[in-house]
């Protein structure tokens, strides 16, 4: 077999594989490296003129400049509306007639929305300093990098933790509306106590709770546009005298969250201990069963006089007297065991339960006063559920004696566990 031979230009010959190696090892020719001209970046917006900017610089200090020059006109314009309603509420104050329910409760709303407004400045504030919030330009340039110090931020923040607000414009505003719930001639309507108790959770002020609650039930009510004021005897024990369970919460939750025992159990006491509460709580949950079980009677009887016409083997009225204690006995015994099942049911009973011989009507109608005090007990207590009954100190014996009074046991040994 003819070997192949390459030759090169200069007509020299070489073996095939010294070739090929030759061509591999030959280096290429690089392109002499210039200096580019240094750009400078810029970022616009359809309503913003070009912002040069450069990765070196961080431009992120100038915002919360800005930021707080901003909370600090927020707070001017908080002061002035603060005075504004002041003025509005001193001329209630030295009027010699009763008020209109309308411009009481426009007064407390306006309370509410400039508590809101403060609430949701001072957490704006809070958020942008905890979380090192930038403008837009270093939010373009620094996004990966946020994104990590929120998620570490959001991970360290309590669940429970809420912004504080001036403290200054909070007692101004938190003590208006005291005054003017407090005030003889101003009637605490429903929409009043609503806005009222909204306006002080927002501040964290909770303790004027107890002495409102008790003014809602037991202050006399003034005759509206009556000159000379006129006042008419309040009862205390009245279904519209009752704090609605959804107001009740919300004041328990803020004192809980501020760790205040004395005044947890004194809106305790002021709301769902009180018999305006359970008689309300009567009229709105019982007033229906009880009816409808009245009128079963006349019910069955009708289908039993009904159901006695379908049959010729005996007489009508036998039919019917038949038909109408079976019906009876069926209706009976399913709402017997309906009303059993709803009374003695404890699955939701966590530290709090009743004492045995507790009546079942009193654990019906004081369900909502258990609940609370099992809320407190689990809030005060270890949360550790194997490390409870070894709580000690002088606000838990205080508790648990609290709770011995009023018919309830706290951390019963059967229930606990590792103890069934």
């Amino acid at each position: 077999m003819k070997r192949v031979v390459l030759r090169a230009q200069n007509g020299s010959s070489f073996p095939s594989v010294c070739q090929i190696c030759q061509f591999s090892t030959v280096t290429p020719q690089r392109l002499p490296l210039t200096r580019l001209p240094t750009t400078t970046q810029t970022w616009t917006s359809k309503n913003s003129p070009a912002l040069p900017f450069s990765r070196r610089y961080n431009l992120s200090p100038l915002y919360p400049r800005f930021k707080s020059r901003s909370f600090a006109s927020k707070a001017s314009n908080a002061a002035s509306s603060i005075q504004q309603i002041e003025q509005e509420a001193s001329a209630i104050y030295q009027a010699d007639r009763v008020p209109s329910n309308e411009a009481v409760v426009e007064l407390l709303h306006k309370c509410q929305k400039l508590a809101e407004s403060l609430v949701s400045s001072e957490s704006d504030q809070t958020g942008g300093s905890s979380n090192n919030e930038g403008n837009a330009i270093s939010s373009l340039l620094d996004m990966e990098e946020k994104r990590g110090a929120n998620k570490t931020t959001t991970q360290k923040r309590p669940a429970n933790a809420s912004p504080t607000v001036d403290s200054r414009l909070a007692d101004s505003i938190s003590k208006i509306v005291n005054n003017l719930l407090k005030d003889e001639k101003v009637f605490i309507s429903p929409e009043a106590l609503e806005s009222y108790t909204k306006t002080q959770t927002l501040l964290r002020r909770t303790e004027h709770f107890p002495e409102i609650f008790h003014l809602y039930a037991n202050k006399p009510v003034p005759e509206e546009n009556s000159s000379p004021v006129k006042f008419l005897k309040a009862n205390p024990k009245s279904i519209n005298s009752a704090i609605p369970a959804e107001l009740a919460d919300m004041a328990l939750d803020v004192a809980i969250a501020q760790k205040n025992l004395s005044l947890v159990l004194a809106i305790i006491d002021n709301t769902f201990c009180a018999p305006a509460f359970h008689r309300a709580k009567v009229f709105k949950k019982a007033a229906a069963p009880i009816a409808g079980l009245a009128a079963a009677p006349a019910a069955c009887y009708v289908l039993a006089s009904w159901a006695g016409t379908f049959q010729n083997t005996m007489d009508p009225s036998t039919a019917t007297g038949i038909a109408l204690a079976a019906s009876l006995a069926y209706v009976g015994g399913t709402s017997s065991l309906g009303i059993m099942a709803i009374i003695t049911a404890n699955d939701h009973m966590d530290r709090v339960v009743w004492l045995s011989g507790m009546p079942l009507r009193q654990r019906w109608l004081r369900e909502e006063e258990r609940a609370a005090m099992d809320k407190v007990a689990v809030a005060w207590g270890f949360k550790d559920p194997y490390m409870r009954g070894e709580e000690v100190g002088e606000e838990w014996e205080s508790l648990r004696e609290f709770i011995g009074m009023r018919g309830m046991i706290l951390d019963k040994t059967e229930l606990m566990e590792g103890m069934q």
